[in-house]
């Protein structure tokens, strides 16, 4: 388990998931140390689910999306992981952002969006 004033990321053992919880806008260490620790609990917990509650999600600055880009999603593909869960409203103030990453993610996991942690897991 990992929790800053930014985030919270725990795992599930009951539904085998890791919940990475955007509590706050982060950049730079404060986006990539919760990030980094989803990765180790993902490293941990092969093959699980990775589900991320962005409902307070805000616009990555371009380094953190680089850093994503070039070391978290690679080093994600190694953990098992192949479904990745948005958590977000129906119509979200971040679309772009979160177009962005779906389109970078859907090239190697399944990409599952709804309104709920239950949601994501009706679908698996």
């Amino acid at each position: 388990m990992f929790e800053s004033d930014y985030a919270k990321t725990d795992y599930i053992e009951k539904d085998n998931v890791v919940f990475h919880v955007w509590k706050k806008e982060a950049h730079f260490d404060d986006y990539r140390d919760p990030v980094k620790a989803s990765l180790e609990l993902l490293r941990e917990h092969k093959d699980s689910i990775f589900i991320v509650d962005a409902r307070n999600g805000f616009e990555d600055v371009k380094e953190d999306v680089e850093w994503g880009f070039e070391y978290f999603l690679p080093e994600l593909k190694k953990t098992g992981c192949t479904i990745w869960g948005f958590i977000l409203p129906e119509v979200s103030d971040i679309e772009g952002e979160i177009d962005l990453w779906t389109r970078e993610i859907e090239k190697n996991f399944r990409v599952i969006r709804a309104e709920s942690y239950e949601g994501i897991l009706e679908q698996v």
